[in-house]
């Protein structure tokens, strides 16, 4: 992943700099070292992590925005006028559009992705006419494109393979994160001063990335550029050059068995390991989507409004923003503990229950005249469980998954792929949320996306191997058989 000689020699110096100093008190003990090294992938997880939250950010934003947008207030209102449902609708699927080509995949994750989603936020914070929240929206969408193709493929080539579901789990925590601000500040804020409190994130990771940002010790070996991969494994797993050969070694041998199958369509369906693998990867990813969770929380303080909740809406919005990050924090531990396959049956399945309540709450409450006060808490009691199940499952396993099941050579190809068919299905459930509703109800939409929830579980259960713990070249061969 690619960023200037200067800046990454400066942030090795930094890492190499303070692990030296921590292991100076006890050089010789396995819990040291292991502690050292800890520290080295924590630093490389946490510093991309930081583009995750700036995604995250544009994915909520909307929630609070709207009645900002739909206000009359002309000190509330950046526009001169409420805006339309037809321009709502642009506003919460343009991100979409943008992530469809900010997929396309790069063979460097760099700063630049950073910039983008400042220019984005900077754009929204002095818009004064609804086609700069277009392209504020659309832009933005091109780093969340790139971010959610690109940040898992990154942490699963940099961690080793028995800390690669912690670290790629990291990434939830930090989507949470931020999917949680916008419901934290956002209703207090002015649409200008939120828009601002947004590019703080990006600002953050564009700075870090610049003196911590490394290539993978995979794009450089597949670079021929040996001698930059082993300084990187060092400061990795704090060895000296004898401690990496052996990694080394492998990360060359999975290179080289790779590179008998040449990345094409073609061979992505007549080798059936590669073909299993991009089917369950565009599965899983639409599956995420047909859940409807960016619908819902695009829309999630208009849900509240609707539903007769006795709390004011954006106050419920702000319990599941919070839910949201608290619910993430053990996400890496059951990652680690339960592995990716039981993880996603398990989720998947209490969001299909989730939902199928959802949906018959809103059956009762608009299609019958049965007094719903004494169950108004419905709704945000199962949209918090919801969130729990989502966040230890479906938010981040199926990028996980798909970062995993595929040879180096066919990542790029893969990945571009798989991310335009979440974008795509995103697209569509974001665009015709109010659509659907006005046709089918909520309680029917609701219905709609907890079928998908529970086809996902069944897909999982007879369909996706287990990959927890396994090398890439392990799990190639799973996938042949």
């Amino acid at each position: 992943m690619s960023n200037s000689s200067t800046n990454s020699n400066l942030g090795e110096n930094i890492i190499r700099a303070i692990t030296e100093k921590l292991s100076t008190e006890k050089p010789d003990t396995d819990a040291q070292k292991a502690a050292v090294k800890a520290f080295n992938g924590k630093v490389k997880a946490f510093n991309v992590d930081l583009l995750a939250t700036s995604g995250d950010i544009t994915m909520t934003w909307t929630s609070p925005m709207y009645s900002k947008l739909y206000s009359n207030d002309s000190s509330i209102n950046p526009l001169s006028r409420p805006i339309t449902s037809e321009e709502d609708a642009y506003i919460a699927s343009l991100i979409n559009i943008g992530a469809m080509v900010g997929g396309i995949p790069f063979s460097f994750i760099s700063d630049r992705f950073g910039i983008v989603h400042i220019i984005s936020y900077l754009s929204m914070a002095f818009a004064t006419t609804v086609d700069i929240f277009y392209f504020g929206r659309a832009f933005g969408g091109l780093a969340v494109g790139a971010g959610y193709t690109l940040l898992p493929i990154y942490i699963a080539e940099v961690a080793e393979e028995e800390d690669r579901g912690l670290y790629s789990m990291t990434l939830t925590i930090f989507w949470a994160l931020g999917n949680f601000m916008p419901y934290l500040v956002g209703p207090f804020l002015s649409g200008r001063m939120f828009n601002l409190f947004n590019a703080v994130f990006p600002i953050a990771f564009f700075i870090s990335f610049l003196f911590l940002g490394t290539e993978t010790p995979f794009y450089l070996v597949g670079a021929d550029k040996m001698e930059e991969a082993e300084k990187v494994l060092m400061v990795l797993r704090s060895q000296d050059e004898k401690g990496v050969q052996n990694e080394l070694n492998h990360i060359k041998d999975t290179l080289k068995q790779e590179e008998e199958t040449p990345p094409s369509f073609k061979n992505i369906f007549i080798n059936p390991g590669i073909r299993k693998a991009f089917i369950i990867s565009i599965a899983l990813l639409s599956f995420q989507q047909f859940s409807g969770w960016n619908a819902i929380t695009f829309y999630l303080q208009p849900i509240f409004e609707s539903s007769g909740t006795i709390l004011p809406s954006h106050i419920s919005s702000m319990i599941i923003g919070v839910s949201i990050m608290i619910f993430s924090l053990p996400a890496p531990y059951f990652a680690d503990k339960f592995g990716r396959k039981t993880l996603l049956i398990c989720s998947s399945t209490l969001m299909a229950i989730c939902l199928f309540i959802l949906g018959t709450f809103f059956y009762f409450e608009n299609r019958t005249s049965f007094n719903i006060e004494p169950i108004a808490w419905i709704p945000i009691t199962s949209l918090l469980i919801m969130v729990f199940a989502f966040e230890n499952g479906m938010a981040c396993v199926p990028w996980t998954v798909s970062s995993e099941l595929f040879p180096k050579n066919f990542k790029k190809m893969s990945a571009s792929t798989t991310s335009a068919a979440c974008w795509i299905t995103s697209f569509l459930m974001t665009q015709f949320f109010n659509d659907m509703t006005d046709v089918f109800g909520k309680d029917g939409t609701f219905l709609f996306y907890g079928m998908f929830s529970l086809g996902c579980g069944v897909f999982t259960w007879f369909y996706i191997p287990e990959t927890r713990g396994k090398t890439f070249k392990e799990i190639q061969q799973l996938l042949q058989k």
